[in-house]
């Protein structure tokens, strides 16, 4: 969760940012309503208690983002790799039904956040399932060969949705 990105990176991205030049409802919806949120939630303030000062200024902003992400797919299976604890705590407060899962048991699930590329999880995606991979600098051209129908790449973080509904689209988002 390299959160701190150097600003020159940002003004080169400025042009992608509120999802100016997106031209799908549905993906325009998804980047202003969940990716550019700045209201609070019912539960920032219970799981950011849990946050030392150091991690609020650098996880924070992707835990809620996370949150956001699980509170809009509202998902029955999480299956969570390689996390912090604190990471599991915010998925878990954004759907609380959901059962989360540390290994791929064959069974389909509805979200899934990875720290490193694993092909093999792949198989237990469904059609409506979101993909969440931390680290996208380093795993840009994985991302990249995924099966998505959506992907958002917010430059640490990749967003990917799986629906067949969607035409095949690859956004750039100043996060």
């Amino acid at each position: 969760m390299q959160m701190l990105t150097n600003p020159f990176v940002w003004l080169m991205r400025i042009r992608h940012r509120c999802g100016y030049g997106v031209h799908s409802p549905f993906a325009f919806r998804f980047i202003t309503e969940v990716i550019y949120e700045k209201s609070s939630y019912y539960a920032y303030q219970d799981c950011d208690k849990l946050l030392s000062w150091r991690q609020r200024f650098r996880i924070r902003r992707m835990c809620h983002l996370l949150f956001r992400c699980v509170n809009f797919v509202q998902p029955h299976k999480i299956l969570v790799k390689e996390a912090n604890p604190l990471v599991e705590r915010y998925l878990q407060s954004g759907c609380s039904k959901a059962l989360v899962q540390h290994q791929a048991d064959g069974s389909k699930v509805d979200f899934c956040y990875l720290s490193s590329p694993e092909d093999e999880l792949m198989k237990s995606l469904s059609q409506k399932s979101m993909l969440v991979v931390d680290n996208l600098r380093e795993n840009l051209n994985w991302f990249k060969s995924l099966p998505y129908v959506l992907a958002f790449d917010l430059f640490d973080v990749g967003i990917a949705l799986f629906d067949p509904k969607y035409n095949k689209q690859y956004y750039i988002v100043n996060f």
